[in-house]
């Protein structure tokens, strides 16, 4: 699930004064001046019992929704919950009791019980309401994101249809070209490669993913075009252990990796593009030396489409570290079955 952070964010951004008037309000019981009005006393109690429990609360449900979503693990929200805001509020309600006792030599209040049972139900109060408000937001952000995706996906559509021409044709023109030029090898391996390619991006757009080693074989294909493109001007080097090849990626996305770095770096005899695929802890990297070209204005879409696409699978983030010398990319490696 992708949580709102955004209203989390602006939730805890509460807890700092209200942390300020709990400690100001257990200083001035513990060490205040002691012929205080009862009046004042009854408001500092009301403060700072305010404000103890609003964090109490807010803290435990911030923590249950990242933890224990409401779609995911509905019971055991709800039963922490519960237990959690009970003993919290039990705690902390006899524990300022007992302050104010020793402290300010409050008199015994007799129906301390029905005291402490009226502040859970207002306790309960609270958490319901400020659990309707995040389901709220919530709902917002998610709708959002839902016509987003739509949007996305119907310009995907008129794209993919845009783009479309017969594959039967094309992959027949190949063919005859392959038996034209069967006497030069160069030709014939740039032309199978590139059949191999144009036939995997056909495919990859009915999967979601695919397993590492059969992105890496046609990635194969990829660097083989660019290679015979550029020449000794573009030098790329795999490194992958054959232990992550049962891993997954989104398909084509390694490709578009390497496409960005050519994409947008100077590539000659004087300054060669060199770019190393390698991979650790879970994590594909692409790595290129920065040489970056002035005439190509970058509009971020290609890394940013890699992010969107990787959200739906998982909350790890794809990573871009960036100095001087090199641009690095790190994407997830994902556990599942394909």
């Amino acid at each position: 699930m992708n949580i709102n952070t955004n209203y989390f964010n602006k939730s805890l951004f509460l807890i700092i004064p209200l942390i300020g008037i709990i400690i100001t309000g257990i200083f001035l019981i513990s060490y205040g001046i002691t012929d205080l009005s009862y009046s004042v006393k009854m408001v500092i109690h009301g403060m700072v019992m305010t404000a103890g429990i609003w964090i109490g609360c807010m803290t435990m449900v911030i923590y249950l929704w990242k933890k224990f979503p409401w779609e995911i693990s509905p019971v055991q929200h709800l039963i922490l919950e519960i237990f959690l805001i009970l003993t919290y509020t039990i705690i902390f309600s006899f524990f300022l009791y007992y302050l104010e006792r020793r402290f300010w030599n409050i008199p015994k209040i007799e129906n301390i019980g029905m005291e402490v049972f009226t502040t859970i139900l207002i306790t309960l109060l609270i958490t319901a309401i400020y659990e309707s408000v995040f389901f709220y937001q919530q709902w917002k952000y998610n709708f959002s994101k839902s016509v987003r995706l739509e949007r996305d996906n119907i310009e995907a559509k008129y794209e993919a249809l845009r783009a479309q021409i017969n594959p039967h044709f094309l992959f027949n023109s190949l063919n005859s070209l392959t038996t034209m030029v069967e006497d030069n090898k160069l030709v014939v391996d740039y032309i199978q490669n590139l059949s191999s390619l144009l036939r995997y991006m056909m495919k990859s757009g009915e999967r979601e993913l695919v397993l590492l080693s059969e992105e890496l074989n046609i990635a194969k294909n990829y660097i083989n075009l660019q290679m015979t493109r550029f020449q000794r001007s573009l030098i790329i080097t795999l490194n992958i252990p054959d232990e992550v090849h049962n891993y997954a990626v989104p398909p084509l996305v390694l490709q578009m990796l390497v496409e960005n770095c050519i994409k947008h770096n100077i590539i000659s005899k004087d300054k060669p593009l060199m770019i190393n695929i390698s991979a650790d802890d879970e994590s594909l990297l692409v790595t290129n030396n920065l040489q970056r070209r002035h005439d190509v204005t970058s509009t971020g879409h290609g890394l940013e489409n890699i992010k969107g696409r990787y959200s739906f699978f998982t909350t790890r983030n794809v990573e871009i570290t960036e100095n001087t010398e090199e641009f690095t990319v790190r994407i997830p490696l994902l556990k599942v079955e394909l």
